[in-house]
């Protein structure tokens, strides 16, 4: 009764916690385990489960009559093997004081990774006579930290190990028992042309086949790593410098085998081997590393060639070049270089100017070179990319460095008006000018996708009202007079 003599009313929230204080501990502990996310068991002191709750049996996998045929001994493995009864109390034990991680073995045998949390349950002496687990399910963690492992030891372009797990593997497999211990440096060649020529993408995917024919050359035993940028390296445990110098060339052919036109596969190596244990393995290393850098200089000459034939013959493969037009190119660019009577140091250049000039449209789109009709302004503005493109590949070639600029220049206008620098009158090459004038009366001459080829007659007068805007007038006056009186 309150002061006014009613009856107080029984509100809501206090007809609930009445409720809560009538619940005895076993259905509060129930409805605890029933809601858990992990796996809440019991066991006497031999091991035999005496509880477990529907959310462990369920993430198990087992029936309550197979478990209870079980001990918790049977189920634990570290990590990935089973324990045998002494090393899994050790377990519950350790983890009243904090926390152990384990494996349980599911009824279909894999592992469930889990944080165990232990307690004894004790006698009214004191004495243990079992114990109850709160085991949780840690699997997204673990597969966390091993994808933070595996980045922090792999490279992420080629898969393979990176330099730091390298660096840690050499001093583990430093040991007599490894002798001799062969090391393996490997340099990719022409990938800067590559990467200026195709783009970064090109030069990444160039890498990562160069790892897939490392992987398939190499032993398992052999710890392959990418050492940085567009260098590679192995440790070769017990393995000869004759056994080593042969997986090089496995490597060697098989780089040839998987090479494209666009994607040419190529490495210089060099190989270095501790035969006895007072060697220092960083000497070999650094011995390994000079002979790959002095192979690559012997190697680059024969490497950069093979790459410019191969653009050759994959711009032949775009239908936009053909060995026949490439020849009568250069034929005329010879004879017009002649009749300049130009010192033969220069005709040279311009030779390999001709067969050279129009490399950088490599990177062009086959779409764009082959369109019949009329190109739109970001059609036209990636076709006028190819001068640069193919100076940037002249200038990474010692056979083409020196044509490097001849090539960026030869479609600049006499007047200033063409292109990718506005170059004009006699501050564009002489090469570039002469060229310019036998590339246009080339093209107009010969047939195209957009076009047919002009007469002889058409073509020259085509230049002859362009001379002194687009062309250089002296130069194209001697040009006309050589194809008029051929």
């Amino acid at each position: 009764m309150n002061n006014k003599g009613e009856k107080p009313k029984i509100t809501r929230k206090s007809k609930e916690r009445k409720y809560l204080e009538k619940r005895n501990i076993e259905e509060i502990f129930l409805d605890v385990t029933r809601n858990l996310p992990g796996i809440i068991l019991e066991t006497d002191i031999k091991g035999s489960i005496t509880f477990i709750n529907k959310k462990g049996i369920e993430m198990l996998g087992y029936t309550v009559e197979e478990l209870e045929e079980k001990t918790i001994w049977q189920l634990v493995a570290i990590p990935g093997r089973p324990v045998d009864e002494n090393e899994a109390q050790k377990f519950l034990f350790r983890s009243e004081d904090g926390s152990q991680e384990y494996n349980l073995i599911r009824k279909d045998q894999s592992f469930l990774p889990v944080e165990c949390h232990s307690s004894a349950i004790k006698n009214e002496k004191g004495k243990t006579i079992g114990f109850q687990c709160l085991l949780l399910d840690i699997t997204p963690r673990k597969e966390y930290e091993e994808k933070i492992k595996y980045l922090s030891f792999h490279d992420k372009l080629t898969g393979l190990y990176n330099r730091a797990y390298f660096e840690e593997e050499l001093v583990k497999l430093d040991s007599n028992r490894n002798l001799p211990l062969s090391i393996v440096m490997g340099d990719v060649n022409n990938l800067k042309m590559i990467n200026d020529t195709f783009g970064h993408q090109h030069g990444d995917h160039l890498l990562s086949r160069i790892a897939e024919v490392l992987k398939s050359c190499f032993r398992r035993s052999d710890v392959i790593s990418r050492w940085g940028g567009d260098e590679f390296s192995a440790i070769l445990p017990y393995t000869t410098r004759e056994t080593g110098i042969g997986i090089i060339n496995r490597i060697k052919k098989e780089c040839q085998r998987r090479s494209t036109l666009t994607l040419p596969l190529s490495i210089s190596f060099g190989i270095a081997t501790k035969e006895n244990s007072s060697e220092n393995i960083n000497a070999i290393v650094s011995e390994a590393e000079s002979r790959m850098y002095r192979y690559k200089i012997f190697d680059r000459r024969a490497s950069d060639s093979a790459l410019i034939v191969s653009m050759k013959k994959a711009l032949q493969q775009k239908k936009y070049d053909t060995e026949e037009y490439r020849q009568s190119y250069i034929d005329c660019a010879t004879k017009f270089g002649e009749t300049l009577k130009l010192e033969k140091t220069e005709l040279n250049k311009l030779k390999l100017l001709s067969a050279i000039c129009d490399i950088g449209k490599i990177a062009v789109s086959e779409d764009i070179i082959l369109k019949k009709g009329w190109l739109s302004k970001e059609e036209w503005e990636e076709i006028k990319r190819h001068p640069e493109i193919g100076f940037r590949i002249a200038r990474t070639s010692p056979e083409l460095s020196n044509i490097a600029n001849d090539i960026l220049y030869h479609h600049e206008f006499w007047n200033g008006n063409g292109y990718p620098h506005k170059l004009k009158g006699e501050d564009i090459p002489l090469l570039s000018r002469i060229i310019h004038i036998v590339d246009a009366y080339q093209a107009m001459t010969n047939e195209r996708p957009y076009r047919g080829a002009m007469s002889k007659e058409e073509a020259i007068e085509q230049l002859r009202s362009r001379r002194g805007s687009q062309f250089d007038p002296i130069l194209t006056d001697k040009f006309i007079n050589m194809v008029a009186s051929s």
